[in-house]
């Protein structure tokens, strides 16, 4: 006897037609939100694409598996027309190249770094191919010919989920974008879109000719972190960060700003003054920063924040060293070489060119210097403030142009004038020969709002906050005991 037959595999009998209607029961029972499956992983995101015809390409996408970002970072020079020097001139320093995929990424804006229309060219004495005269130049003769063609090559600004920002040259790629029903969550298609590190286009066309991706805006939220580096500190007291600060929401009938940051005691004795009135009280919310940090070679950003356990961790993206600051009884104080702070030769230059410099930011102090490669490229410590020249003046003009209860350039929507103050790092490209500098690259710790009549608060160094040493993935900060 044929064993198939025992076993009820044959098709035509009627256990095996109970065992294909329960396959097609259990294919009916699955879910066919696919679109939902499509963004399981986190390589795979939901997306738009921007193209530079004013085309909107919505979609999943990715890049090929074990295929990643390869972007090689740009220093944003100072474009400046009262610029001394350029920055290419006298940094000499090597580009760092990133790796990352679409997990880590909030959006990624491609513009122009360079344009420029060539024509093609023919060589006319081929037989004299490999001669050289007498100065050893080749003796081969092009001669353009032909209309011009339109020659586009991109940067690409990445804004990753950390916050961090980085500007560079994008190595060409595959992105695959997958269109997606909205009502069934049935795959529609797959397509390519190239992205390019050079867009070239046809002898007569202009620019505009050239379609490219201009930018590419995610829609669901990514991994919110790529690395977390848990920081050790030596001698630094994580709880000796001030904790009882306050951000005003709104300064109602009381003499805060909004948006400033003052101590509990102070909000609540400013509403208690306004309640004595019958005014309306302000109201706040915790200012939960208690360190932050800048990484070291882009000056961008990251969180650093106490986890659950006690531990504290720097959130970043790039996985870079950091540079950290922290608001210590009211001061903010920065991780910085104490040697950095002495009035060198050195240190009296940079402040010179440093002052110069002619911005929104017209009160200006060098706190401390770090420099490298013999002096060619300065690390800035400084403090900003945004001194209005004329407040009376200003403020007439802001009430001139406000719309609604909106506030306007600066006027805050409470009807009061803004200045601020920042404590922040610079980096310069230096001659070394002159002393002049071009500011390549700037990061801000904080931005505090303060009222016009305050002086500028004091701000400084800690000791046990320097060095930061990366070491197996870990921060080390401040000095051995």
């Amino acid at each position: 006897m044929n064993r198939k037959t025992d076993l009820g595999l044959n098709p035509s009998t009627p256990g095996a037609w109970c065992g294909f209607a329960l396959l097609v029961a259990l294919f009916v029972s699955l879910p066919i939100d696919l679109s939902a499956q499509k963004t399981k992983s986190p390589l795979k995101r939901h997306a738009i694409l921007h193209m530079s015809d004013g085309e909107q390409r919505e979609g999943i996408i990715e890049l090929s598996r074990g295929i990643e970002f390869s972007l090689t970072n740009l220093k944003r020079n100072d474009s400046d027309a009262k610029a001394p020097v350029e920055a290419e001139k006298f940094s000499a320093g090597k580009s760092k190249i990133y790796t990352f995929n679409f997990n880590v990424v909030k959006e990624m804006r491609f513009e122009p770094h360079s344009e420029e229309y060539l024509k093609k060219f023919k060589i006319l004495n081929v037989s004299f191919i490999d001669e050289v005269d007498e100065n050893g130049k080749n003796m081969v003769k092009k001669v353009r010919v032909g209309l011009p063609y339109p020659v586009i090559k991109p940067k690409c600004t990445v804004v990753f989920n950390s916050g961090e920002v980085v500007t560079g040259l994008l190595r060409t790629c595959v992105v695959y974008l997958t269109t997606v029903d909205p009502d069934t969550g049935f795959k529609i298609k797959t397509s390519k879109v190239v992205v390019k590190s050079k867009y070239s286009g046809e002898p007569g066309q202009s620019y505009e000719d050239l379609l490219r991706v201009k930018h590419i805006q995610m829609l669901d939220e990514g991994t919110q972190f790529a690395r977390d580096m848990p920081i050790t500190f030596n001698a630094f007291d994580f709880d000796s960060i001030d904790t009882n600060y306050v951000r005003i929401k709104d300064a109602g009938d009381t003499n805060l700003l909004a948006h400033g940051v003052v101590t509990e005691e102070a909000f609540l004795k400013e509403n208690k003054l306004v309640a004595s009135t019958k005014g309306k009280p302000a109201t706040a919310e915790p200012s939960l920063i208690r360190m932050t940090g800048l990484t070291h070679d882009t000056l961008s950003k990251v969180r650093v924040q106490q986890e659950a356990d006690g531990s504290v961790k720097v959130h970043s993206t790039l996985g870079e060293n950091v540079f950290l600051a922290a608001q210590i009884k009211g001061k903010w104080v920065a991780s910085w070489p104490l040697e950095g702070t002495v009035r060198t030769e050195l240190f009296k230059s940079v402040e010179k060119e440093f002052k110069k410099t002619l911005d929104y930011y017209n009160e200006r102090k060098l706190i401390g210097i770090i420099p490298k490669k013999n002096g060619r490229e300065i690390l800035a410590l400084v403090r900003l403030r945004r001194d209005i020249p004329d407040p009376e003046h200003a403020l007439a003009w802001a009430m001139s142009t406000r719309w609604g209860n909106a506030g306007s350039f600066e006027m805050g929507a409470d009807g009061k004038l803004l200045e601020y103050y920042r404590l922040s790092i610079m980096k310069y490209a230096r001659d070394p020969k002159t002393g002049e500098m071009s500011l390549e690259d700037r990061g801000s710790f904080c931005r505090v709002r303060i009222d016009l009549e305050d002086e500028t608060p004091q701000v400084g160094v800690s000791p046990a906050l320097w060095p930061v040493v990366m070491k197996d993935g870990r921060l080390i900060v401040g000095p051995k005991e």
